[in-house]
């Protein structure tokens, strides 16, 4: 009998401890994505810093915005030196401003689900808002294009993993029934045994990044 009442009550606490877990999934996947980061560097001082981080925090992915006057070499070269210096996260979104040769360009780490024509979309925003050296408009309206088209594809994959996550909790839900009802007849039987304590690893796995190349998922350049 002591046995028994030993026994009888974890695989309930496992139970609770599923049902919890899959609450948690799903809400987790239901709620918003949240705003990141956002760095600017402007020694040029051509941007209005608290707007343009201002709308930058609407993104859900981090974002860099440079600018620059002292950057010698051509439109490729501005866009390699941004992707190499810059580009140091999977997740990352770099927009980079020469405001001498007027070269832009907008990428994003492999992480970051952007396809070339939505940079590309972007690119063109800055370009269209840039006229008269109104850098902090073309900033703001390149920023903006992002954020919808993020939008956009967030909203797609939203309604798309809904109802998998329905079939998975019930899956989860099913599992957790069925292996009440095991354990139960196994402790009828008397086959209750001692449970087994997996082996964790202690070593840690770390991604490091290099000088960010290895990084690059897609992007647009040009003048304006």
């Amino acid at each position: 009998m002591k046995k028994q009442l030993r026994w009888q009550p974890r695989p309930l606490s496992l139970s609770l401890l599923a049902l919890i877990a899959a609450c948690c999934l799903f809400f987790a996947v239901s709620l918003p994505v949240q705003a990141d980061t956002v760095r600017i560097s402007d020694p040029v001082e051509v941007l209005n810093v608290q707007q343009v981080m201002s709308e930058g925090s609407r993104l859900a992915y981090p974002l860099d915005v440079y600018t620059t006057s002292t950057f010698s070499g051509t439109a490729s070269d501005f866009v390699q030196r941004t992707i190499s210096a810059h580009l140091t996260s999977k997740r990352l979104i770099v927009i980079a401003i020469d405001v001498v040769h007027r070269y832009f360009t907008v990428v994003g780490g492999s992480q970051v689900p952007l396809t070339n024509a939505q940079y590309t979309t972007a690119g063109q925003a800055f370009k269209n808002a840039a006229a008269g050296n109104h850098f902090t408009s073309a900033t703001l309206a390149a920023i903006q294009s992002l954020e919808s088209s993020l939008q956009s594809h967030t909203s797609s994959t939203s309604s798309g993993s809904g109802g998998a996550v329905l079939i998975l909790l019930g899956i989860v839900v099913a599992l957790v029934i069925l292996g009440s009802i095991v354990g139960f007849i196994r402790r009828l039987l008397g086959l209750g045994g001692r449970p087994v304590v997996p082996q964790t690893s202690s070593g840690d796995q770390q991604i490091r990044y290099g000088d960010g190349r290895d990084n690059f998922g897609g992007g647009s350049a040009g003048n304006f």
